[in-house]
C-alpha cells in the first residue's frame, strides 16, 4: 500500500465519516451543491434530551484536523505506525504548539484554515499537499503568507493546483475579505512568488506530491536569474503547456442563524445563500492574468463566537 493510500485510509477513519455530515457546498461551475441539516446548528431541530451544545462536536472535529493540517502525508503515516498519535488530545496540543506560530487566540485565521482543509480533504479524496506550509517561515521569520490551502490533484493526467482562501466571522467580513484576497492573490506575480517559494520544500509528501514539486522546483531554478515578471511569465507558460489548471475553493463560514430556524426550509435557505454568493462574485470579481475555477463553500453558522470559543474549537488548546 502506498503512502497516499495509507494516509487516505487514516483520514477516512479519523475525520471523513463524521465531517461529511457537517458541510454545505456549492460549486459554481457545475451548479452543484450538497447540504446537510448541520448538527452543530441543531438548536431548532434536535430531539429531546440534547443539550444544544452541538457546536462543540464541530469544534472537536476541526481541532482534530489540526494534526492533518500541520503534518505532511508521510509524517502522518509514520506517526500512526509508531503509535505517536494514539493519544489524539496530546498529539493535537503538540502540533498546535510546535508547528503553528504564536497567534492571538480566537482572533486568528486558524479555525477557518483548518475547516477549509478538512472540507477539501473530505470532498476531494485524491488531493495531495504541495508543501507542508506550517513549518516554513518568511524572511522576516513570520509564518508564510499566501494561500490558506495548497493542494494538487492529478486525475488521469490532468493536474489541478488547489489554492484556497477561507474566512470565518460575520457575513459582511467574509464577503469583503474573500473578495480582497481574490483580487490581490490571484494574479501572476503573486501566484509565481508563492508557487516558487513552496516548490523547493516538498518535505514529508507523498510520491505524487514530490513529483509535482520537483517539476516546479526545476522551473524555479532555471529562471532564478530572471526578473520577477519573467519568472511569472515562465510559470504561466509552464502551466499552459502542461495543461495545469488552477482551482480556488473559497470558504465563507459566517453567522446566519435564520438558515436553521425552520429545518423544513433548509434547502430553500441554503439556495438563497448560494444565490447571494453567485451575485456578489459575478458583480465584483474579474481576473486579468489567470482563469481559475472557483468553488464557493457556503457554511452558515448559528454562533461563530461559540464555535471559536473555549468550549468550541479552542477547547483544550489554550
Amino acid at each position: 500500500m502506498s503512502v497516499a493510500e495509507e494516509y487516505r485510509k487514516i483520514y477516512e477513519k479519523e475525520i471523513c465519516g463524521e465531517f461529511k455530515q457537517e458541510i454545505a457546498v456549492y460549486d459554481e461551475e457545475d451548479e452543484f451543491y450538497v447540504y446537510q441539516p448541520l448538527s452543530h446548528n441543531c438548536t431548532y431541530s434536535c430531539t429531546a434530551g440534547c443539550n444544544h451544545d452541538c457546536y462543540k462536536r464541530l469544534g472537536r472535529l476541526m481541532r482534530k484536523n489540526i494534526i492533518f493540517y500541520c503534518y505532511g502525508e508521510e509524517e502522518i503515516v509514520t506517526k500512526f505506525k509508531k503509535g505517536r498519535l494514539q493519544d489524539l488530545a496530546k498529539a493535537i496540543k503538540s502540533a498546535y504548539r510546535s508547528r503553528l506560530p504564536k497567534r492571538q487566540p480566537k482572533q486568528d485565521g486558524l479555525p477557518s484554515e483548518v475547516l477549509l482543509d478538512a472540507i477539501i480533504q473530505s470532498i476531494v479524496p485524491d488531493a495531495y499537499k504541495i508543501a507542508v506550509r506550517t513549518i516554513f517561515r518568511q524572511d522576516d521569520n513570520n509564518e508564510i503568507k499566501g494561500y490558506d490551502l495548497t493542494y494538487f490533484t492529478n486525475q488521469d493526467g490532468e493536474i489541478t493546483l488547489w489554492l484556497g482562501q477561507a474566512k470565518l466571522g460575520g457575513k459582511q467580513y467574509c464577503k469583503n475579505g474573500i473578495l480582497e484576497d481574490l483580487k490581490m492573490k490571484y494574479e501572476k506575480l503573486y501566484l509565481a512568488k508563492q508557487i516558487y517559494f513552496l516548490a523547493d520544500k516538498p518535505m514529508e509528501l507523498t510520491e505524487e506530491g514530490k513529483q509535482i514539486a520537483d517539476l516546479l522546483d526545476e522551473l524555479n531554478i532555471l529562471n532564478a536569474d530572471k526578473s520577477d515578471n519573467m519568472r511569472a511569465e515562465r510559470l504561466m507558460q509552464f502551466l499552459a503547456e502542461n495543461n495545469i489548471k488552477i482551482c480556488i475553493p473559497c470558504l465563507l463560514a459566517y453567522e446566519k442563524k435564520e438558515v436553521y430556524r425552520d429545518i423544513s426550509k433548509l434547502k430553500e435557505k441554503v439556495e438563497s445563500e448560494i444565490g447571494w454568493a453567485k451575485k456578489v462574485f459575478k458583480e465584483h470579481l474579474q481576473f486579468n492574468d489567470i482563469k481559475p475555477r472557483l468553488i464557493f463553500i457556503i457554511f452558515p453558522l448559528d454562533d461563530v463566537d461559540a464555535l471559536r470559543g473555549d468550549e468550541g474549537f479552542y477547547a483544550e488548546l489554550c
